[in-house]
C-alpha cells in the first residue's frame, strides 16, 4: 500500500477503522483465510454474489466446502495448495458469474500467513459480450441481405422476418439451397416465394444467374420460345437465334413462378429438362447440357390439378424433391411490425421524409387478417405514406375496409389505442407479451423455446432483457 502526502493520520484504530470501511463497501467479494482454509473475514459482498450463506462460511473452511461440494470450485484452496496466485470462473446457483482470485501472502519462510480471495461479478459483462455477439451476427446478415440485394438489383431480395414460423422456413431455406434439388414452394399469393427462392439461390453459392419468369404472366404460344430459346428460323419472325431463359440460368438458378399455369404439352418437355439435363431450341437439332437449379412456386393445389389431369404426375413428383410452404401472414402477426418498418425505411430513402405509425393504427395493421399478404401490407404502407400529415400514419390513413374489417383472432396484446407508441416500443411491448403468453401455454424453457424457434440461451436472454418474470 502507498501513502500520499495527504495521508496524515498515525494512529493505528483511525487506519483499522479506514480498512475496515474499504472492506466492507467494496463492490467485489472479498474473504481473507488462513493457511488451512478457515475463514477469517468476509464481506456483505461476498454473500451477496456468491449467494452462500453466513453459517457456511462460520462453519466450514474452503476447503470442506469444496469436499461437501457446498461449491462448485475454489480459487482459495488452490491458492493453498500451490502457494501460488490462483483465478478460476464459478457459476454459483443464485444465477451469477464470478471470476474468483486468491492470492497467498507468505512469510519469510515461504510459509501461507493468510490468503486474500476477490470475487469479482462478471454476469452483466458475459451479457453484453453475448449482446455484442448478438448485435454483430444481425449485422452481418443484415450486410449479406444489403449485398444480396445490390447484386441481384432487386429491391425486395431481402427477408425480413421476427417469427418461429419463418425461423423455421428460412433455416429450411438454408438447409435445401446446398444441394441442387428441385425445390417446390407453396403458399398464397403474396406471401414472398419469389423473395425466398432469390434468397435460396444466392445461398447455394452459384455463380450464374438467378433468372425468374412467371409461366401464368406469358402467352402460351410464346412461352415455350422464352423458356427453350429457338433457332434462327424456326418460325416466321425468328432472323437470328435466340438463348431461352433456361439457357440463361446455365450455372444458376431458374425460378417458375406460377408453376401450376405452364401448358400441358410444355410440362412434358419442361420434365426432360429435369431428367437429362439438356435443352433443345427451337427449331434446333443439337441438345445442349444445362447445369441449373430449378425452384418453382404456385399458390394452386398441384395434387388436385393432378388427379383433374391438368398437372402431369410425373413432373409434380419430379418438381416436388424438397418443398416449403410459407405460412399466410395472418399465421405469423409478428413478422408484420417489421415488415412495416422495413417498408417505411424504404419509403424514406426515396423521398427524403422520414414519417411513422402511431399506435392504434399499427394495432389495426396488426391484427388484420391480410388476405393479399406482404404485397397487400406493401401496397398499404405506401399509400398511408403518402396521404398521412404530420409525419404520423393513423387508423384515418388506412382503408375503411381495413378500419371495419373484424380482427383477425390474435394470442397477444398489443399497443392499446391512443398509446402513440414509436415502431421500437410496439414491437418491445408485442415481443413481452408474445413470450409472457408462450411461456404461460408451456411447462418447461426448453418447450418454450422449441415452440418459438429459438435457443434456450436466445430465450433466456430476452426473458431477462424483457423484464419477464
Amino acid at each position: 500500500m502507498f501513502k500520499t502526502k495527504y495521508f496524515q493520520t498515525n494512529d493505528h484504530n483511525e487506519l483499522v477503522r479506514l480498512i475496515t470501511t474499504i472492506f466492507n463497501t467494496s463492490h467485489d467479494g472479498l474473504a481473507i483465510c488462513d493457511g488451512n482454509g478457515h475463514i477469517l473475514l468476509y464481506n456483505e459482498a461476498y454473500l451477496h454474489l456468491t449467494g452462500i450463506e453466513a453459517s457456511v462460511l462460520d462453519t466450514y473452511s474452503f476447503i470442506e466446502q469444496v469436499e461437501k461440494k457446498l461449491v462448485a470450485d475454489s480459487s482459495a484452496v488452490k491458492a493453498i495448495q500451490t502457494k501460488k496466485t490462483y483465478s478460476v470462473a464459478i457459476d454459483y446457483g443464485n444465477g451469477r458469474k464470478t471470476i474468483n482470485t486468491a492470492t497467498p501472502v507468505l512469510d519469510q519462510n515461504q510459509e501461507i500467513l493468510f490468503v486474500v480471495g476477490n470475487v469479482r461479478d462478471i454476469t452483466e459483462l458475459n451479457q453484453l459480450q453475448k449482446e455484442l455477439e448478438d448485435t454483430k451476427e444481425i449485422n452481418s446478415q443484415f450486410q449479406k441481405a444489403l449485398e444480396q440485394i445490390q447484386n441481384s438489383g432487386e429491391a425486395d431480395a431481402q427477408l425480413v422476418y421476427r417469427s418461429s414460423a419463418m425461423h423455421r422456413v428460412v433455416g429450411l431455406a438454408e438447409r435445401f439451397a446446398k444441394n441442387d434439388s428441385p425445390l417446390l414452394l407453396l403458399g398464397e399469393s403474396g406471401v414472398g416465394k419469389d423473395v425466398l427462392a432469390h434468397y435460396v439461390h444466392q445461398q447455394s453459392g452459384r455463380s450464374g444467374d438467378f433468372v425468374k419468369i412467371n409461366c401464368g404472366a406469358i402467352p402460351d404460344h410464346l412461352l415455350e420460345s422464352e423458356l427453350f430459346g429457338y433457332e434462327k428460323g424456326a418460325f416466321t419472325g425468328a432472323n437470328q437465334s435466340k438463348e431461352g431463359l433456361i439457357e440463361l440460368a446455365h450455372e444458376g438458378t431458374i425460378f417458375l413462378d406460377e408453376i401450376g399455369d405452364l401448358p400441358y404439352p410444355l410440362q412434358v418437355k419442361l420434365l426432360n429438362v429435369l431428367q437429362d439435363g439438356k435443352i433443345r431450341r427451337l427449331g434446333g437439332k443439337e441438345s445442349r447440357r444445362v447445369d441449373m437449379r430449378i425452384i418453382a412456386a404456385t399458390n394452386c393445389d398441384l395434387e388436385e390439378m393432378v388427379a383433374q389431369k391438368r398437372f402431369r404426375q410425373d413432373l409434380y413428383y419430379r418438381l416436388n424433391v424438397l418443398s416449403i410452404t410459407i405460412p399466410a401472414l395472418r399465421e405469423r402477426h409478428e413478422d408484420i411490425p417489421a415488415l412495416i418498418f422495413t417498408f417505411l425505411k424504404k419509403l424514406e430513402q426515396k423521398y427524403q421524409a422520414e414519417k411513422r405509425v402511431d399506435g392504434e393504427a399499427l394495432e389495426c395493421l396488426v391484427s388484420y387478417a391480410w388476405p393479399g399478404n406482404i404485397r397487400e401490407l406493401k401496397n398499404v404502407i405506401e399509400r398511408a405514406y403518402h396521404t398521412c400529415d404530420n409525419g404520423k400514419i393513423s387508423v384515418e390513413d388506412l382503408p375503411a375496409s381495413m378500419r371495419t374489417a373484424k380482427p383477425a383472432p390474435t394470442t397477444y396484446a398489443m399497443a392499446q389505442p391512443h398509446d402513440e407508441l414509436s415502431l421500437k416500443d410496439a414491437v418491445h411491448r408485442f415481443e413481452q407479451a408474445y413470450i409472457s403468453g408462450m411461456l404461460a401455454k408451456t411447462s418447461t424453457m426448453q418447450e418454450c423455446a422449441d415452440k418459438l424457434g429459438v435457443n434456450i440461451s436466445t430465450l433466456v436472454r430476452k426473458k431477462r432483457s424483457l423484464r419477464i418474470k
